[in-house]
C-alpha cells in the first residue's frame, strides 16, 4: 500500500504540538485498517526518519496513530517539512 494512502492527515492540537518538541512525536490521522508496521513504514518513507514506537488508538474522528521517533531525529524538522510548524 502506498504510504500516502494510509497516512490520512497530521492531526494538529496543542497537545500534538508540545509533544512534538518535548517527546520528539508527531501525531497523525491514519486509515482504520492500517497496522502499526504500516504506519511506522508510511511515516519512515514520507519524513525520511526513524520511528521507534507507534501507539493507536480509535476516535470519533478517526483512528489516531502517536509514532515517537528514534533517538538523533527530530521532530520538529519532521513537522516543518510537513509545513507545521
Amino acid at each position: 500500500m502506498n504510504a500516502y494512502d494510509i497516512i490520512i492527515q497530521p492531526w494538529l492540537t496543542e497537545k500534538s504540538m508540545e509533544a512534538r518538541s518535548t517527546q520528539q512525536r508527531l501525531e497523525f490521522i491514519v486509515r482504520r485498517s492500517a497496522s502499526k508496521d504500516e504506519i511506522a513504514k508510511a511515516v519512515e518513507t514520507i519524513f525520511d526518519v526513524e520511528v521507534a514506537k507507534v501507539n493507536v488508538r480509535n476516535s470519533k474522528h478517526g483512528k489516531h496513530a502517536s509514532v515517537k521517533l528514534a533517538e538523533g531525529h527530530d521532530a520538529e524538522d519532521a513537522a516543518m517539512r510537513l509545513g507545521a510548524f
